[in-house]
């Protein structure tokens, strides 16, 4: 009997069936934690990078405007919007903002909107880098915000803000007015 037991055991130690799926079933689960930290790193550097494209399209565009009108803020905003597609734009918050100097060097809120964001006060004074804004000129200012979620990161890092501010001259005329 112990003879057989011996066999029994050098038989099962020599053969390798099955080791294949073992192994497999040992990798699988890391290689799917990688494989979906990978498409979750990509997607939030894509959203990263449609918040940085927002920035820069909404004060582009109200730079290029003599004058705006509520339409054209609202067109601004839903351009926005499509940018941020297929993300959603249902986390965004975007702040236009044209602010002058009149010659102080203290940099003053001409007109402001908000999507989803409080605009600023007319006559409020906002920072901004040094240079951006000359003497008697005036600057657009577009703030934005992003508020990526997803089902994965959300257990491993909670909702990632995102955001980025943006600077435009304008280009027609010294300060692009807002009518309401």
């Amino acid at each position: 009997m112990l003879i057989r037991l011996h066999d029994a055991m050098l038989a099962f130690r020599r053969d390798h069936k099955g080791v294949a799926a073992v192994e497999f079933a040992i990798i699988l689960p890391l290689m799917l934690i990688f494989f979906i930290g990978v498409v979750e790193t990509a997607t939030a550097l894509t959203a990263n990078r449609k918040t940085t494209a927002v920035a820069s399209t909404v004060a582009d565009l109200a730079a290029q405007a003599i004058t705006l009108s509520d339409t054209n803020v609202t067109d601004i905003f839903g351009a926005a919007r499509a940018i941020m597609e297929p993300h959603g734009s249902n986390n965004i918050q975007i702040r236009l903002t044209s602010a002058s100097d009149n010659g102080g060097g203290n940099v003053r809120v001409d007109w402001s909107d908000g999507y989803n964001m409080a605009p600023y006060s007319r006559g409020q004074s906002v920072n901004v880098p040094p240079d951006i804004v000359f003497t008697n000129g005036s600057v657009i200012i577009a703030e934005v915000r992003y508020t990526y979620q997803s089902a994965f990161t959300y257990y491993a890092y909670g909702d990632i803000a995102m955001e980025d501010k943006f600077y435009a001259r304008p280009r027609r005329t010294l300060v692009v007015g807002r009518t309401r």
